[in-house]
């Protein structure tokens, strides 16, 4: 008997490369779909990161204030936040850049303000000192300007 000669049955018969390719097909979507829905949890809006977040661009906002030479006021709405230039004429235009543009704050957040808004941040960086608090539910972050810096901590945390 030759090899040639042998009958494969089809009982002996392994998986086709077609059959393998649709069986990694099948796997590689179930994959991804977990990845994805996995990943939609981990990006929901947090206060931990909506308060770095006022953190950042309050500080940004002041920093182009005393570079740029310019008045510059962060804005505060019921639902969010934003910053507007203060024209020589003294009239507020309200910013629509990416950087200092509106910002809504997410469902069920809410932000409290220690001052009266608009708060200046000044042309010689001398702006009137503020602190936000950012709260959703039990969780609290404070946000705190003292005219120069911008810090963003737990309510609670130790002030250094």
């Amino acid at each position: 008997m030759r090899g040639a000669d042998i009958a494969v049955r089809p009982s002996e018969a392994g998986m086709t490369l077609i059959e393998m390719m649709i069986v990694l097909v099948i796997i590689g979507v179930m994959a991804g779909t977990v990845a994805l829905g996995m990943g939609s949890v981990t990006r929901a809006p947090s206060v931990e990161t909506e308060a770095r977040r006022l953190a950042t661009r309050l500080q940004a906002a002041a920093d182009d204030a005393m570079l740029g030479d310019r008045t510059i006021a962060f804005t505060v709405q019921k639902n969010g936040y934003g910053f507007a230039t203060i024209a020589a004429d003294g009239k507020a235009l309200p910013r629509t850049d990416d950087a200092f543009g509106f910002h809504k704050l997410p469902g069920g957040m809410v932000m409290t303000l220690s001052v009266k808004p608009p708060v200046v941040l000044g042309v010689d960086g001398a702006g009137r000192p503020m602190q936000a608090v950012i709260e959703s539910g039990p969780r609290r972050w404070t946000v705190v300007y003292d005219g120069m810096t911008v810090r963003a901590f737990p309510v609670g945390a130790l002030k250094l």
